[in-house]
């Protein structure tokens, strides 16, 4: 029994084995500690993973001297690299035997094998020890094993396990009694020196909330992709045109239009395609050549006159930024169009099966459209190669998201009661643990119609006519409308104490078009481990909120064969889309959860892992009207009959003729 190392999958260490967490060794079952992990290939911190930890640090108010240096001032006090070897050793090192209960301890484990290697009570001659399953553990991030209490030096202690830390309890066998003041003692209490009155909890060492490993995700596009966008001017117009879907904007532009410059006489990527295919049409090349220089002069030979004249009237407001800087716009219409990601939409699935005239898939296929189009859903897509970057950066105790105590009055005394731990230096630097991915998801957007609906009737201000002429302008006009969506990526009708501090106001019309978008991703979640047979936690979101649209991806956090989504995407959505309005529409702890919670609690809408956003502004009443915490008048619901109702109205009013799809 000593210090080990063992290797596992790189997901599977940062989601189980991360430093100073507790695990059960699988071969003898003992109970254990991660005391290090060798980094392979480290780098510095940099880039989009730079922006991403320091968001999440901001939320979690860890930035802070003694905790995490701030990454976009002191970058070099961090260090990236994936896990490579894993280093444990046993923990608790107390223990009872097996066959007359007595409890034992030792100091630590070069103790433990100086004097009892074998691990063998010392009174029964022979019969092994096994650990006590609990121990402490603060919100502070500090843990300690159980311990007994003074006054019984040498005495015959044994431990009782009712199998919670609440109803077990020590017995003296020497003074025949007890060691506890009243049944609610439980093994006891231990204060926690990060404070006064400060007393850690009791916990089975199998109980979750012992270590709660804080992770971070990436769509991690691969450089050489965005190398050939780099400094070229316009690349924040391409991201508006594919944002917003123009008519000029096409997705292989994502490759052809990088690096093409206009020089005299040369013809522009499409009419390149042009010339070859009629050449490969048995054209003769001169023929071609002349046929597209026409093209050319009568079209426009630069393919950005187009771009220009279809963006002009958006070049306003919030559509007028420097695309650019905004990473989840980048990763938007990087997993929407981008090659490498294999994505294959669901049209294209119809259009396939009528080619091939395959009635029954047809039938299949456009009955999954027409569902997904009920629930506001469309552009429906699998994506079959999603680049995944997934960082550990800490780890918390007893909550897995940042709790304050909002109880208190005394807005001075109101604390933070969890905190998010780094993991130990490594060479004076903290330690950022990253696995890369490549796995599948299901890409969806939410129907602007719907969208544009559902707020004016919640807001009472419809969208201007000038905004229903086209979807497009409909996506520029939301687009302006939650411009702090683009902003911050997420926009909440209750805000914490920090936020506050920092000057932030609820925005009521992000944080309603966010609700819609965050409660529709996990209903989805939850649908699809309740009726169709995906587990719930090998899925996590990944929302685009400014684009209104998300996806949800294998996560890797469980066992999951890769093919499921795609196979339900081909086969079973109907199903999965079909039950998500029953799903939503209770909820086992109802009426308390609608009238007291806010149409959203564990047994709903809260997952334990997966959620990217804390689970914060998640209401069924999103959906389907009522209550929700932070905001005084109840919500028309997003499915209600009122909305689907005003959808056609804005549908109509203009003559636009694009279907719900």
């Amino acid at each position: 029994m000593s210090q080990e190392t063992m290797k596992r999958g790189r997901s599977q260490v940062i989601w189980k084995f991360m430093p100073e967490s507790i695990f059960r060794y699988n071969a003898s079952g003992g109970w254990c500690q991660t005391t290090e992990i060798t980094l392979r290939d480290p780098k510095p911190l940099a880039g989009a993973l730079a922006e991403a930890l320091r968001s999440v640090l901001v939320f979690w108010n860890a930035i802070d001297p003694t905790g995490f240096p701030d990454p976009k001032i002191q970058p070099g006090k961090y260090v990236v690299g994936e896990p490579y070897q894993v280093w444990f050793t046993v923990w608790p090192l107390v223990f009872t035997c097996r066959k007359c209960g007595r409890v034992q301890y030792y100091q630590d484990l070069a103790k433990v094998l100086s004097v009892n290697p074998t691990l063998t009570c010392k009174d029964c001659k022979g019969a092994q020890l096994r650990q006590v399953p609990f121990a402490y553990a603060h919100e502070c991030g500090r843990k300690d094993s159980v311990y007994i209490e003074a006054g019984h030096i040498g005495h015959k202690i044994k431990l009782v396990n009712k199998g919670t830390f609440q109803e077990s309890y020590w017995f003296c066998e020497n003074c025949q009694r007890a060691l506890r003041k009243n049944d609610r003692d439980g093994l006891g209490f231990r204060s926690c020196v990060c404070g006064p009155k400060k007393a850690k909890r009791g916990i089975l060492l199998e109980d979750s909330r012992i270590y709660y490993p804080q992770t971070l995700s990436l769509v991690d596009i691969e450089p050489q992709v965005l190398d050939r966008w780099k400094d070229n001017g316009r690349f924040s117009d391409l991201l508006l045109a594919a944002s917003l879907r123009i008519s000029a904007y096409k997705p292989e532009h994502l490759l052809d239009l990088a690096q093409w410059k206009a020089v005299s006489g040369d013809l522009s990527p499409e009419l390149r395609a042009m010339k070859e295919l009629l050449i490969k049409g048995g054209t003769l090349e001169l023929q071609a050549e002349a046929f597209v220089r026409q093209a050319a002069q009568q079209a426009g030979a630069n393919p950005w006159a187009a771009y220009d004249s279809e963006l002009l009237p958006f070049r306003t407001g919030s559509c007028a930024r420097d695309w650019r800087t905004v990473r989840r716009t980048i990763e938007y219409v990087f997993v929407r169009d981008e090659p490498s990601s294999a994505a294959i939409p669901l049209d294209q699935l119809i259009k396939d099966a009528q080619d091939n005239e395959d009635a029954n898939a047809q039938e299949r296929l456009i009955e999954q459209k027409t569902v997904a189009a009920q629930l506001g859903l469309v552009n429906l897509q699998i994506i079959q190669a999603l680049p995944i970057l997934l960082g550990a950066i800490g780890y918390s105790r007893c909550f897995p998201a940042p709790q304050t105590n909002e109880d208190n009055e005394d807005k001075d005394k109101k604390q933070h009661l969890v905190a998010l731990r780094p993991f130990p230096e490594q060479s004076n630097k903290l330690p950022i643990y990253v696995a890369q991915n490549t796995t599948e998801a299901l890409f969806y957007e939410v129907d602007p119609w719907r969208l544009a609906a559902f707020l004016s009737l919640n807001l009472g201000s419809p969208p201007p006519d000038d905004s229903l002429k086209s979807e497009t302008a409909l996506v520029a006009w939301l687009l302006n409308q939650c411009a702090l969506l683009t902003e911050k990526g997420e926009s909440h009708l209750v805000l914490t104490d920090f936020e506050k501090k920092a000057g932030e106001v609820v925005h009521q019309t992000s944080a309603l078009v966010f609700g819609v978008i965050h409660t529709l991703s996990h209903v989805l979640k939850a649908t699809a481990h309740r009726y169709v047979g995906i587990d719930g936690d090998a899925l996590a979101e990944y929302l685009f909120p400014a684009h209104f649209a998300g996806m949800l991806y294998v996560s890797n956090h469980v066992e999951f064969t890769l093919g499921g989504i795609d196979s339900v995407f081909r086969s079973n959505m109907t199903q999965w889309l079909g039950s998500a309005r029953d799903y939503a529409g209770r909820c086992s702890f109802d009426p308390v959860c609608s009238d007291s919670h806010g149409g959203a609690c564990l047994a709903c809408l809260y997952p334990k892992f997966g959620c990217m956003h804390f689970n914060r502004t998640l209401s069924r009443a999103f959906l389907f009207g009522g209550q929700v915490i932070g905001r005084p008048e109840p919500i028309i619901g997003f499915w209600s009959p009122q909305v689907a109702q005003k959808t056609e109205t804005l549908r109509t009013k203009h003559n636009t003729i694009e279907p719900a799809s």
